[in-house]
């Protein structure tokens, strides 16, 4: 009988096999072979370098007053064909030649080949603030202080200030505007200065010396100062001063009475003779504060082309001549007493013509003050 052979061939990717008769046992090989593909990748990375150039131009701070433009300058080394962008607050003002946000047509740029500048007109207050030059990739910062022009107003607005005497008075003033807290100072009308340095300054007790004029100013580094003017008005008793003088004509001797009077409100003033108010005709002038009072008494001796050895000074020429100041404060007097006490013997001849004015000044100070409306007066005679 003859052998069948069976014939198996084995393919690396047929897992499957197939199987045939058998007439006799036979050994099968079966030979396996495997191959491996390795792939490489390259990566290309390109670095594209910016062009920044070099600021020629400082940072730096700039004080403008109110009014006045503001002018930013940035310039570098070489601008190239790059553009120069202004910012303040994330917001862009200008790039290149284009202006941005200018509701109020304020701002300008003047570009020139490598820089540019920008100019905001008549600066306020708002402008203040940091401001940003960008080129690039680079960037230039500036500062803006803006000095606003101060204004400070009296307190009370009225500019007045009335208290009497020995009393506290409180002088103040409000400063209204201005930035970078203006600093106060005060002074007199004169321009004195006085060391307060406060919006408010009380004095203890004001004397009638207090009364005048203070000026509070304030300044904030503005070129002028703000200025706001308080009057302060002392009431007090009439302050009196008495004196003689004499005014020599061809033939009689003029006596002049002069009755200074300083006083807050103003006093009335009446001339009495012996205790009783005289009618007379005065000559009344003032110069600052003080109010002269002149009482002119005619015919008080010979003048000095009078020979008239007859003549003697009347009686009724003689005695007490007073100057009395009254006002809501209080009444003060002063007087003078014209005596007759001539003696010729041992004088030479120019006391002999002048002997009928020795006089005895009498001061009376009549303090008087208004206590639960009821008028308190203390009489002192020297």
């Amino acid at each position: 009988m003859p052998m069948l052979i069976c014939v198996f061939l084995v393919f690396t990717h047929s897992v499957p096999f197939l199987e045939g008769c058998k007439s006799k046992p036979s050994t099968t090989t079966t030979t396996t072979s495997t191959t491996t593909t390795t792939t490489t990748t390259t990566t290309t990375t390109t670095t594209t370098t910016v062009y920044s150039p070099t600021f020629v131009t400082d940072p730096r701070k700039f004080v403008v007053y109110e009014g006045n433009d503001i002018t930013l300058p940035c310039n570098v080394d070489d601008l190239g064909s790059l553009q120069i962008k202004w910012e303040r607050a994330n917001a862009t003002l200008a790039l290149g030649d284009t202006v941005y946000e200018d509701d109020e047509n304020r701002v300008h740029v003047e570009n020139t080949e490598n820089g540019s500048t920008i100019i905001i007109r008549e600066a306020q207050e708002k402008d203040a603030g940091e401001y940003v030059c960008k080129v690039s990739a680079v960037e230039l910062k500036h500062t803006v202080q803006i000095i606003v022009r101060p204004e400070v107003e009296p307190v009370p607005k009225s500019g007045l200030v009335t208290v009497k005497e020995g009393e506290p008075a409180t002088l103040a003033c409000n400063i209204t505007r201005g930035n970078n807290k203006p600093y106060i100072n005060w002074e007199l009308e004169s321009g004195y200065p006085i060391f307060w340095f406060e919006d408010i300054y009380t004095i203890p007790e004001a004397g009638r010396w207090s009364s005048g004029v203070y000026r509070c100013k304030a300044n904030n580094g503005w070129p002028e100062p703000a200025t706001a003017e308080i009057r302060l008005e002392v009431q007090h008793v009439p302050i009196l001063s008495l004196t003689p003088s004499l005014g020599y004509m061809h033939y009689w001797t003029e006596l002049i009475l002069i009755c200074s009077v300083t006083a807050f409100p103003l006093a009335t003033v009446e001339w009495y003779k012996d205790g009783q108010m005289m009618e007379v005709e005065e000559d009344v002038t003032t110069r600052f504060v003080v109010v002269t009072h002149r009482l002119h008494l005619k015919e008080m001796g010979k003048g000095y082309r009078n020979d008239n050895e007859t003549w003697v000074l009347e009686q009724d020429r003689l005695g007490l001549y007073e100057c009395r100041a009254r006002n809501m404060m209080g009444e003060a007097s002063l007087a003078m007493e014209i005596i007759r006490n001539c003696d010729l013997d041992g004088h030479p001849l120019d006391e002999q013509v002048r002997c009928f004015k020795r006089v005895n000044k009498i001061e009376k100070l009549v303090p008087a003050q208004l206590v639960n409306n009821t008028e308190v007066t203390n009489d002192e005679e020297d």
